[in-house]
């Protein structure tokens, strides 16, 4: 009886669990960096291959700042539907400092966009280079978007 009782829970706390992540295939899309900036992406783990609503997602990759002594790096997403407003989770976003290193960031998808992972100025808040990257078709939507004001 008491393996019987120690299976089903087992199976319970299967199901409680959260959906494996796998790597995924992405593609680069719009990016603009200043002269010595870089954001590397090495590789991306989702819970689904889409990345659309719903789904969990790890970026791992490599960064060089040059252009300040020091950033906020975040994975956020652009919204191409709803308000704009999003909460953010604490392991969407880290404190670089000017040299290079690595980074890991993970959020949870919640409305249909654009992922990118870009560097903030810890000050003002602007951000001032980054890269957009998704699905083929996610990146298709998005081509002709204009980066340029990372560079302003």
């Amino acid at each position: 009886m008491k393996s019987v009782a120690f299976a089903m829970w087992m199976m319970g706390a299967a199901a409680l669990a959260p959906p494996a992540q796998e790597p995924t295939i992405t593609v680069l899309g719009p990016k603009a960096f200043r002269d010595g900036d870089v954001i590397e992406i090495l590789d991306v783990r989702a819970t689904s291959p889409k990345l659309e609503q719903g789904d969990t997602l790890t970026v791992r990759g490599r960064f060089r700042l040059e252009s300040h002594e020091d950033a906020q790096l975040a994975l956020y997403l652009t919204q191409t539907e709803g308000d704009g407003k999003e909460e953010v989770d604490p392991a969407q976003i880290m404190r670089v400092e000017k040299g290079r290193g690595e980074f890991e960031l993970k959020t949870t998808i919640k409305h249909r966009g654009a992922l990118h992972v870009t560097y903030y100025d810890r000050k003002s808040g602007k951000p001032f280079g980054g890269v957009y990257f998704g699905t083929r078709g996610q990146m298709k939507q998005v081509e002709k978007w204009d980066v340029g004001y990372y560079l302003d």
